[in-house]
């Protein structure tokens, strides 16, 4: 399992343990190889082959950080990590991914330095994390397991016996009651009656609110349907339910692809734009561009810029309206834009300014958003992203897609996101635009 910790800077403790660790070590071994001669090697290591200055033992940190990382040995009590040879693990990671840095700037680690320098990197990791760990121990996790099945037994069976290091039961509620959430801090969801999968969704929605980790114990179609199962709970699988297009990660790497192709794309259709304008002023009466209320990242509203498709009395006897694909508010000019989506250019502006993504879920209207919150489960998690410009669901969708169906490809974005993901959506945005079709 993959706790968080609970004293407040104790990531930042270990961290900074670990590169002082690694680049000291580092530093003598190369420092000893220097001065003293080895067996089955050449002679001393010549100054000139290897250098200490301050950015390559940076590097060296660098590498023992990204490896420790990779292992997992961050979320973990010490224990633990030692049990499985986290360590050990992540020194030989690490001097991998060292050699494989220095290789690619042009330089050579001698292979004595690393065969000297991974094993006592275990050796020294493993003395200071002991240290850490009385300084600033990760604690027990408050493990609520909700569900009735033989999984939810052996997982209540095997916290309860104190199997799982780091770890105790704080409940076992065979009728998956939310009720029993206040303390958990990690909860397991091991039921498959259908009757349940109603509380899933709301432990999926409270998960965004409330400082708890959700795993799932995946039965048969699960396992089938999703990825490999890398983490476990005793001899059970485990699968994280994790929102990983609102990691950090996620948002840091869209928003670099939103300035670098947002600012290529906005002044590539600058003068695409000012025709568009041109030809809705001069097709019908009113403002060529509108605003609109719309939700966003947070369930916050922002008013979005659009190219006006529709009359411009479109909505003053009704109100706010969905738009049908013969809908007879809709200009000629309208209809065109519509179908090349240059309407939506304005809203590169929203995306350079921060409040849209190039990729996300479509920004609906408030008054829309208010039934679909009540009419559809889960629904609220797709303000858990920015809204976008296109999306999984707008490229893999049709036109008249409900609104249900919608939210499971932006579901399936939000849970299962990675950068090649946001390729293929881009990619694929560029053939519904040509196509002419999609959402």
């Amino acid at each position: 399992m993959r706790p968080r910790g609970r004293r407040r800077g104790r990531g930042l403790l270990l961290a900074a343990g670990d590169c002082c660790v690694a680049s000291g070590l580092f530093a003598f071994v190369v420092a000893v190889r220097r001065l003293l001669p080895l067996p089955g090697t050449a002679g001393k290591l010549p100054a000139s082959n290897l250098s200490l200055e301050i950015p390559w033992l940076a590097l060296v940190a660098f590498t023992v950080l990204a490896a420790l990382w990779l292992a997992g040995t961050y979320d973990e009590p010490f224990a633990s990590v030692r049990e499985r040879g986290g360590l050990l693990v992540s020194a030989c990671i690490a001097g991998g991914l060292l050699l494989a840095a220095y290789f690619l700037a042009g330089q050579a680690v001698p292979r004595t330095v690393l065969l000297v320098w991974v094993p006592l990197l275990s050796f020294a990791l493993g003395r200071w994390r002991a240290f850490a760990e009385v300084l600033a121990p990760i604690g027990t996790r408050a493990v609520l397991v909700l569900g009735s099945g033989v999984d939810a037994r052996r997982a209540a069976e095997a916290l309860g016996a104190g199997q799982i290091t780091g770890h105790a039961l704080a409940a076992w509620s065979e009728d998956v009651s939310l009720q029993e959430l206040k303390g958990a801090q990690d909860v397991i969801f091991a039921s498959e009656r259908p009757e349940d999968r109603p509380k899933l969704v709301a432990l999926l929605e409270r998960s965004l609110e409330s400082d708890f980790e959700l795993w799932v114990l995946p039965g048969l179609a699960d396992i089938v349907s999703s990825r490999a199962v890398t983490k476990s709970l005793a001899d059970l699988p485990l699968t994280p339910v994790a929102t990983r297009g609102a990691s950090l990660f996620a948002f840091a790497w869209r928003r670099a692809l939103d300035v670098l192709l947002g600012t290529i794309l906005l002044v590539a259709a600058a003068p695409i734009l000012v025709l568009v304008t041109l030809a809705v002023a001069l097709g019908s009466p009113g403002a060529p561009w509108i605003r609109q209320r719309r939700v966003g990242r947070g369930g916050h509203e922002f008013l979005l810029w659009k190219v006006r498709t529709m009359r411009a009395d479109a909505e003053a006897g009704t109100g706010p309206t969905l738009s049908g694909r013969d809908d007879e508010r809709v200009t000629p000019t309208g209809a065109l834009l519509r179908k090349t989506r240059l309407d939506e250019l304005p809203q590169l502006l929203h995306v350079l300014g921060g409040s849209m993504s190039l990729i996300g879920p479509r920004p609906e209207r408030p008054e829309f958003v208010a039934v679909y919150e009540r009419e559809i489960p889960a629904y609220r998690l797709r303000h858990a992203l920015k809204p976008g410009l296109t999306g999984l669901a707008q490229v893999m969708g049709a036109y008249a897609t409900k609104p249900d169906v919608k939210l499971r490809y932006d579901l399936g974005y939000l849970f299962h996101w990675t950068p090649l993901l946001d390729v293929f959506i881009l990619l694929r945005t560029v053939v519904t635009v040509l196509k002419g079709s999609g959402i």
